[in-house]
């Protein structure tokens, strides 16, 4: 649902299996209809990933974010195939500043997707640490994506900032 746009009837549904699951009346690790046991946690990260609108894909070195909760502040954990650091974001009118800043291993980026009102995608500019990165911008709807000349490659405590405007 949350894939969807549903935002508030996925919360309900979410809030409601976390209510009849809660600690306090029986193990909230083990959902019959999840599969039993382990699939309770694999099943919550699901939602997690939606919630975000994250999406990754290492042999393209792609990596990408449209949060549905909060999208005007946001800030959530994400991994990858050989790293994890968190995403931020900030709407500021028409425009979007963002942050990846990897907390742990490298994480190699050819381009970056995040989610913007249409027709604000006018410019975009992006610093890894403090060095400017060359970049090309394409916008499809209230997507911008974001193409690096050459392959970014952060490694640990890296900061990527991203203005669009």
């Amino acid at each position: 649902m949350l894939w969807e746009g549903m935002l508030t009837e996925s919360l309900a549904v979410t809030l409601a299996i976390h209510d009849r699951y809660h600690p306090s009346r029986r193990n909230p690790w083990n959902e019959v209809e999840c599969g039993d046991h382990y699939a309770r946690s694999m099943a919550s990260y699901g939602v997690f990933l939606a919630a975000c609108g994250f999406e990754y894909h290492g042999p393209k070195q792609h990596l990408g974010f449209a949060p549905r909760l909060t999208p005007d502040d946001f800030k959530a954990p994400f991994t990858s195939a050989e790293g994890w650091g968190t995403f931020a974001q900030q709407r500021e009118g028409a425009g979007l500043k963002a942050e990846v800043q990897l907390r742990w291993g490298k994480l190699k980026l050819r381009t970056l997707a995040l989610d913007i009102a249409p027709g604000t995608a006018n410019s975009a500019r992006v610093l890894h640490g403090t060095r400017p990165v060359l970049v090309k911008k394409s916008c499809e709807g209230r997507r911008v994506l974001l193409t690096f000349e050459e392959a970014i490659e952060l490694a640990a405590g890296d900061l990527l900032s991203i203005h669009v405007s």
